[in-house]
């Protein structure tokens, strides 16, 4: 497994609890999507995986065998629980590709209290391999009733020597018996600096240009910034940019977007888009390059609210990306000065 970067304080409170043998059982790791928590619970559950190495912190931990086991999915006293396949045809997916290959609209919508029952016989017997064993539940909002039930039975007696760690982005809608038995770690944003060297090792080819405008996309968000690099969003930016900047009064940039963004295939993008479209004007703001007036605030609410909109209203994604477009279009100094 690679290094681990940021959040520190996290980092230090945990390293802290096991070396001074007061480490608890369940953790509920906290904080708003892609902020890197599961990247947490995978290092952390390494760090624990090799404790008999007796590692001080995160960045100590060796390229061992419990790494290469965990890299591989295969190590005997480690367990990730997340959502599966939604369907047979998706289950066949998932086992040729994995499971990270298939779509958000292509798992199941919880996790199934039959996932958490399988987690038994890692319980019945001592660790293989380690000193600890180590669930990952990824995330602990989406198990369902009778899941959440059983992880807290899992909580109220606790295997000798098991760490639980629940990712949560929603941790208020946790069952409070949970949250009662669990120690919270909550996940803050990155700050640009580590958000830039995460950004660096993850996406190496990145030029200076297209880096700051990730960090500034990702609002200290990793994985929100990393999947705007899968989906091509510094790519529609530059047309969002450019609308703004022009007015676009043919409305052949307007078109561009639409046709890059209405198809089926093309969903990822247009969610992504329509939550980065508010931003984009809040950031044109915030840089001076447009005026904070009542006149811009009101074209940054209403974007937003079309954006929120959009999806739970099932409105025609082209129509929605021409508003958004003209919305844009209308704060070009041209407009603004009619």
């Amino acid at each position: 497994m690679t290094s681990y970067l940021g959040h520190d304080r996290p980092q230090q409170i945990f390293c802290q609890s096991l070396a001074r043998d007061m480490l608890h059982h369940a953790w509920i790791l906290a904080g708003d999507k892609g902020l890197g928590k599961a990247a947490f619970a995978q290092q952390a559950g390494h760090f624990l995986l090799n404790s008999r190495n007796q590692p001080a912190t995160f960045s100590e931990i060796q390229d061992d065998e419990a790494g290469h086991l965990l890299a591989a999915g295969s190590h005997p006293d480690f367990r990730m629980l997340r959502r599966g396949p939604k369907s047979d045809k998706e289950e066949k997916r998932a086992r040729d590709n994995g499971i990270d290959s298939l779509e958000e609209h292509e798992l199941a919508r919880n996790i199934k209290v039959d996932q958490v029952r399988a987690l038994q016989p890692l319980f019945q017997n001592q660790a293989s391999i380690s000193e600890y064993r180590v669930v990952v539940i990824d995330a602990a909002d989406d198990l369902e009733r009778g899941g959440a039930n059983a992880i807290l039975k899992n909580l109220e007696e606790p295997p000798k020597k098991t760490i639980f760690f629940l990712i949560s982005h929603k941790p208020d809608r946790l069952l409070p018996t949970i949250r009662s038995r669990c120690q919270m770690l909550r996940f803050d944003p990155l700050p640009d600096n580590e958000m830039r060297a995460l950004l660096k090792k993850a996406a190496p080819e990145l030029g200076e240009a297209d880096l700051e405008a990730l960090v500034l996309a990702g609002r200290g968000s990793p994985g929100r910034a990393l999947q705007f690099i899968e989906i091509g969003l510094a790519e529609l930016d530059d047309i969002a940019r450019e609308i703004i900047k022009t007015g676009d009064r043919d409305n052949r940039l307007k078109s561009e977007l639409a046709r890059k963004l209405a198809l089926k295939a093309a969903t990822p993008r247009y969610r992504a888009f329509l939550e980065r479209a508010p931003s984009l004007i809040a950031e044109q703001i915030k840089a001076a390059e447009l005026p904070c007036s009542m006149e811009t605030i009101e074209k940054w609410r209403k974007a937003s609210e079309l954006a929120t909109t959009a999806i739970p209203k099932a409105l025609d994604n082209q129509s929605v990306i021409f508003r958004l477009g003209s919305l844009m279009g209308e704060l070009a100094p041209a407009a603004r000065t009619k």
